[in-house]
Order: C-alpha cells, then sequence, then structure tokens
C-alpha cells in the first residue's frame, strides 16, 4: 500500500501538484462515495504573479468577457483545465494497475451524469474530499482555504478502489474570524458572511445563481494576499 501511495504521489508530483492527499471516504453514502472507499485530491496552485495581476485589474474578468470571452491564456481557467487532465490520467493510471478509478474531471462528472447543471453541484465536491484530508476550510467566500495558498489552487480528485494507506480528518473550522474581506468586495453582493460548518448549506454562505465568477473573492481573501507577499518580494 504505502508503495502504490508513494508511486501515485510521484506521478502527481511531476505533473506539478502539491497537497497530496489519500483520503477515506468509505463512511459516505454509496451515492457520493460511488462504492468506491478511497479518494484522491491534490491542489494545483496558482502563481502569486497571477493573484497579484488580477488584484490590482479590478476589471480583469469582465475585460476578458468584452473581448470575446478571450480565456484561452488566463491562468485560472488553464489551471482548472489541467486539473482535470491530471485526474483523467491518474484515473488510466490506477486502472491499468488493476484497480477501480474514476477521474472528477468536468469531462468525467458531465459523462457520468454525476453534476447537477441546475444547482451547479456534483455528487461529491472536491472541496468536500479536501476537507475530509485536512487541507483546509471552507472561506465565508465557499472556496477552499490552505494554509499554503490560501484560496489560490485548484482541485483535483480521483475515487479509487485501489489500497491505499488514508488518512479521515475531521472538517477544519474555518479561521476566517472577523475578515470579511471576501463579503465586503463582492459588487454582486452574493456573499452572506455566514461561517461555515458541516450544518450549513452552501446556499447559506453564497447565492451561487448571482455570482459571476470575478474571483475577487479569491484574490482579495487576506489568506491568499499573505501568500502572494510570501512569494512576491
Amino acid at each position: 500500500m504505502k508503495y502504490l501511495n508513494q508511486e501515485i504521489e510521484n506521478e502527481l508530483r511531476n505533473r506539478g501538484a502539491e497537497l497530496i492527499r489519500f483520503v477515506s471516504i468509505s463512511h459516505l453514502d454509496e451515492k457520493q462515495n460511488r462504492q468506491l472507499p478511497n479518494a484522491i485530491v491534490f491542489v494545483l496552485p496558482l502563481t502569486a504573479e497571477y493573484v497579484r495581476t488580477v488584484f490590482d485589474t479590478p476589471d480583469y474578468v469582465q475585460a476578458r468577457i468584452d473581448n470575446n470571452y478571450d480565456f484561452d491564456d488566463d491562468e485560472f481557467s488553464q489551471t482548472e483545465h489541467k486539473a482535470g487532465e491530471i485526474a483523467d490520467d491518474l484515473a488510466r493510471f490506477i486502472a491499468g494497475k488493476g484497480y477501480k478509478a474514476i477521474s472528477q474531471s468536468d469531462t468525467g462528472l458531465v459523462a457520468d451524469d454525476v453534476f447537477n447543471d441546475e444547482t451547479k453541484e456534483s455528487v461529491l465536491p472536491h472541496k468536500t474530499v479536501a476537507l475530509l484530508g485536512g487541507l483546509g476550510w471552507i472561506g465565508k467566500n465557499n472556496l477552499l482555504i490552505t494554509p499554503e495558498y490560501g484560496a489560490a489552487q485548484c482541485l483535483g480528485t480521483v475515487l479509487t478502489d485501489a489500497p491505499l494507506e488514508t488518512v479521515l480528518h475531521e472538517p477544519p473550522f474555518p479561521k476566517c474570524g472577523r475578515c470579511s474581506a471576501c463579503v465586503n468586495i463582492c459588487e454582486r453582493k452574493v456573499l452572506k458572511g455566514k461561517i461555515w460548518s458541516i450544518s450549513v448549506s452552501r446556499d447559506e454562505i453564497v447565492n451561487i445563481y448571482g455570482c459571476s465568477t470575478c474571483l475577487k473573492c479569491l484574490v482579495h481573501c487576506s489568506r491568499t494576499q499573505i501568500y502572494k507577499k510570501r512569494n512576491i518580494k
């Protein structure tokens, strides 16, 4: 088991993944875990330079929308796509060793009919696996916040029956405290300032249907700013 963990970790790190966790999901219901006991979650960090660019350009996303939705060279879009590609490749790698493996890439979720377009949610969100792996907490911006990168990351997950050494954490309580930088910067006022807990639903934190994905709540997060300052001199 330990050897397989290391082999998978090496595969992921060679593709730029960080904060890799092997997580037990056997306690979840079968609709969520899709009858597989383990999950692998990984982080692809956004660069501090990208965080600075978006922070310093208030109309960053809108300008690209106005320019015929030109996101081809946008780092966030590229990183999200890369996370999906890595998950797909990892699932094939594990399947090649004789185990079941399901990639939770956007393409995979749609193909398997486990993403609800109406509610914009999958049956097992990446963030849920990340929480169970102890990677971080859910902020007032409804994003995963890690001590290392703040909200500046994209996630990938793979579900599998491979015999892995796994962890299972109680989801960390949010460390946002009185900070409401994300709530205050949200022009559409879709963030409600609610502190996440296991009993708090997504809709109590954010009106997802009004969100424009402007990235402001991501880059203005105080933890993201700490990451930026630590990496840009």
